[in-house]
């Protein structure tokens, strides 16, 4: 039995991922249980087949059984496939019960209960069609026998699967469907199985590999696997008989689904991708890689002669070159030689005056000696290639040599080798996504080296300055704008009834207390601009102190309570110049005002409280749940406070804010502070006091109450985990309303006009402020 290694290969991932998707999907498309016409006339041409096919798959039917399993895991012990047989066994069963798991789950019925014309050549057993059993099981033994016996079994094994699932529509057990999610769930089961008994390592293609060779004339004695950064191969060292040194690089079937992945994000991400369309064959790009080679050779680059190639039983391609001894670029310690620097830049010369880009320049690929520098796996390479692939070929290796050399002696003989012309174009791609990703990781350990590589380009390429290209297609942030569109999707689509039920009470609304009621929330944004100015000792303008706060409106649907408003806060106040410190200082200043505002409007509204804590007394089973909210809040605050580390932070913060709230006392800030913050608190609550007001009489008596009602539904709207205390705010508001005598109809509109007014129109606003201040660089 060959070692295994658990490190999943990026093939397995994507297998594992795709597997999984593509079954998810066609689950939940499948659980409608209508049958569309296209499958319900495939199911008919083969359900109808001529009756003399019918014993012949019946018997072939029998392959995707669960005994099968047992069977085909007793032969490959029989066979010495030791490896094989735990692998069959274990994908098989995992085949088996996972298609019963899925049965269960998405509940689609038997073509006899969905469709009239239903003929039954066999017994059919079980009430659920989907996922096809047969088929999943046949799926898993053919692809582990295929990775097991290599080619030869590969054309049988997807016979045997296409076979299967022909016979199970065919006697009526399964519609076209019900196949294809089994063979989702069979190709799902392997890679899971492939993830738990881990992927066999390179020690079994020791005895295919010597076989190899010897057909080519080359007798081993000694093969050890190189460990290191392949990408995509197996690199081997060999010694031969008479004791010459030999590098072999295999590339396989996984290597090659690697590539295809690879290439297509590529070409999904990035603009202008010139790579060359991914091979159909290990063997054909073994070819390619050695093609550039030996053009390279003959434009007299140094890199490791061809020796021979050679093909494999199980299909991998093999490519025989003289063994270098040098080491990696990122492998070496301390600086390398000037002369070697030099001795690179003269390859790469040479290379693209043949008209060819190596395109993965990175550490691992240039071998540095004393004096002399070698190019190696050309694999990636292009021939005729563009002024723009010669560029990042540059940027790549100005790059892996800056870790080892000084950047300026870097550049200087770059420009000496290559000429002014070829180093200033390799300017506008100064730019981690032009990198590979070990360039990228060699970024990280060294801050600031494309600024100074560009800076010192241009000392020596004057008048050279161009604008960085546009490289990315689909970026990080466009990624995470589309998820942050998708999340509002998902929590405010199901509130949309909510919005369409508060647009209805508008327009039957009074129009006066309505527009009032606007009026007052977009009064709010202005109050609180103007608080986290003040908050920030004037150190921002007010304009943009509001527009921060519109944009907050939209941020803040997208977290709970305020912390998304908060995030953004943050990010302008640090875009403004402010220090880390001293923007978190300026927020919980701001935060801090409202406090104290809320503390000096308690006295004045908490007598107000008596009617409702009458009620609350005589009726426990309305104090109940007011009573257990108040106490998990009281128990989680206890739980955050009890940890040391955030204790102590707190106390830090607390410092600061206290330190920062004594400055704003002598500039006489602090009065201009606390009022700014009371009439912002104040005018919440009189928008709600007007859009109860919009929904019928109320009296100027109940104005206090309200406020105190207002009071407490936004203090539940920070403190609830959903985004801007969704549902939670609602609750809350109108159950405070009912305690003062409010009519139910009349608390419901109004908490939904107020809600209207100060959650649901804002967001729109909230949108196009967040992109106007980003384009401005504001965040």
């Amino acid at each position: 039995m060959g070692a295994r290694t658990h490190r999943p290969s990026p093939a397995l991932l994507v297998s594992l991922a795709a597997s999984t998707g593509l079954l998810a999907a066609v689950s939940a498309a499948t659980r409608s249980r209508r049958v569309p016409p296209w499958e319900r006339e495939l199911f008919a041409l083969l359900n109808h087949l001529p009756a003399g096919l019918t014993p012949v798959l019946v018997l072939i039917m029998q392959l995707g059984s669960y005994p099968a399993v047992f069977v085909a895991a007793a032969a490959a012990v029989v066979a010495r496939r030791i490896g094989a047989a735990w692998s069959l066994l274990l994908a098989g069963n995992l085949a088996y019960w996972l298609a019963v798991a899925v049965k269960a789950a998405v509940a689609r019925q038997r073509p006899a209960a969905l469709l009239t014309d239903v003929v039954l050549h066999d017994t059919v057993t079980g009430r659920f069609g989907y996922p096809s059993g047969h088929v999943a099981v046949a799926t898993a033994l053919a692809l582990v026998a295929a990775r097991s016996g290599g080619v030869r079994w590969r054309r049988a094994a997807w016979a045997m699967i296409g076979l299967v699932a022909v016979a199970r529509i065919h006697v009526g057990a399964h519609l076209p469907v019900d196949v294809v999610g089994g063979f989702l769930v069979g190709w799902l089961a392997v890679c899971v199985t492939r993830l738990v008994l881990g992927e066999v390592g390179p020690q079994r293609s020791v005895p295919a590999l010597r076989t190899a060779l010897r057909r080519r004339g080359i007798d081993v004695a000694r093969l050890t696997p190189i460990h290191g950064d392949a990408r995509g191969s197996q690199p081997w060292q060999a010694v031969t008989l008479d004791g010459r040194h030999l590098f072999i690089k295999v590339t396989g079937g996984e290597q090659r689904d690697a590539d295809w992945v690879y290439k297509l994000y590529r070409r999904a991400r990035y603009r202008h991708v010139a790579d060359e369309p991914p091979y159909l064959s290990a063997r054909q790009q073994s070819e390619h890689e050695t093609c550039l080679t030996l053009l390279a050779e003959r434009a007299g680059v140094q890199v490791p002669a061809v020796v021979t190639t050679a093909a494999m039983s199980g299909g991998e391609a093999v490519l025989v070159q003289e063994f270098i001894d040098a080491a990696p670029l990122h492998a070496g310690v301390g600086p390398v030689p000037l002369a070697a620097v030099r001795d690179a830049w003269q390859q790469v010369a040479r290379l693209h005056h043949a008209g060819i880009a190596h395109r993965d320049l990175r550490a691992a690929n240039v071998l540095v000696g004393r004096d002399r520098a070698y190019l190696v796996d050309l694999g990636f390479g292009v021939d005729d290639a563009s002024a723009e692939q010669r560029a990042r070929d540059v940027v790549e290796l100005m790059v892996a040599l800056s870790t080892r050399v000084d950047p300026a002696s870097v550049v200087a003989a770059a420009v000496d080798r290559l000429g002014v012309a070829a180093v200033a174009d390799s300017v506008p791609f100064l730019q981690p996504p032009v990198l590979s990703r070990a360039g990228r990781a060699a970024l990280r350990g060294h801050p600031g080296l494309l600024t100074r590589l560009r800076q010192d380009i241009l000392r020596r390429c004057p008048g050279r300055d161009r604008p960085a290209a546009k490289v990315v297609r689909i970026s990080r942030r466009a990624v995470l704008e589309l998820l942050v569109l998708g999340l509002i999707v998902h929590l405010l689509l199901p509130q949309l009834g909510e919005v369409r039920t508060a647009v209805r009470l508008i327009v039957h609304a009074n129009p006066v207390a309505v527009a009032a009621t606007l009026l007052g929330s977009a009064l709010t944004y202005l109050l609180s601009g103007l608080v986290l100015r003040l908050a920030a000792a004037n150190r921002v303008p007010l304009g943009e102190a509001t527009l921060v706060q519109v944009a907050a409106s939209f941020a803040n649907r997208l977290a709970p309570g305020s912390l998304g408003g908060a995030a953004l806060s943050l990010r302008y106040l640090h875009q403004k110049g402010l220090v880390a410190a001293d923007a978190g200082t300026a927020l919980a200043v701001s935060r801090a005002a409202g406090v104290f505002s809320v503390a000096l409007l308690l006295p004045v509204l908490l007598p107000f409280a008596r009617q409702p804590a009458r009620i609350l007394t005589q009726d426990a089973t309305r104090a109940l749940p007011l009573l257990l909210g108040a106490l998990a809040v009281l128990l989680v605050l206890a739980a955050v406070l009890a940890v040391p580390r955030i204790r102590l932070r707190g106390r830090a913060a607390a410092g600061q804010v206290v330190t920062a709230l004594r400055e704003l006392r002598h500039r006489h800030g602090l009065r201009r502070l606390v009022v700014a913050s009371t009439a912002l608190t104040l005018t919440y609550g009189l928008c709600l006091y007007l859009a109860l007001l919009a929904s019928g009489p109320v009296p100027l008596a109940h104005l206090p109450p309200v406020l105190l009602v207002c009071l407490v539904g936004e203090g539940v709207s920070s403190a609830a985990p959903t985004p801007g205390g969704l549902g939670a705010t609602e609750a809350a508001l109108v159950s405070g309303l009912l305690l003062y005598g409010v009519p139910l109809d009349a608390a419901v509109a109004g908490t939904l006009i107020y809600r209207l007014a100060t959650f649901w129109l804002p967001v729109p606003p909230g949108y196009l402020a967040f992109r106007l201040l980003t384009r401005r660089r504001r965040l």
